[in-house]
């Protein structure tokens, strides 16, 4: 593993551990209700968009043997997937559904590692 996927693997756990601490302060944007984001949740949800960022560059760019690797019929399959867990998670924010927030979660996050771990496979 080279230099630049250990600083955005450090990144995005810095970017996690942040988001996990106990926080009681006031949120900066409201979605709704119950879920809104702190200065500090602001932070580390940051950092971890920097790695899913560069994280999808290296999908982009290796995209090709992706689609070799898993098939095509399945790679696009898993992308309307996510696509669709990516829209019921703004969703589900907007409209104070729980459930459907960490299904939809869960499946866009197994799909994205799924991804990655691709992704950095067919590296060669």
């Amino acid at each position: 593993m080279n230099s630049h996927r250990w600083i955005l693997l450090i990144i995005f756990f810095a970017g996690l551990i942040i988001l996990l601490l106990p926080d009681a302060s006031k949120p900066v944007i409201e979605f709704n209700k119950i879920h809104g984001p702190s200065i500090p949740d602001l932070i580390g949800l940051s950092f971890i968009m920097i790695s899913w960022v560069s994280s999808c560059i290296t999908i982009i760019q290796r995209w090709p043997k992706i689609k070799l690797k898993l098939g095509n019929k399945t790679v696009y399959m898993l992308l309307i997937i996510y696509l669709l867990s990516c829209f019921g998670i703004v969703l589900s924010l907007r409209l104070s559904l729980d459930e459907l927030l960490w299904f939809c979660v869960a499946a866009a996050l197994i799909i994205n590692v799924l991804f990655i771990i691709y992704a950095f496979i067919t590296e060669n």
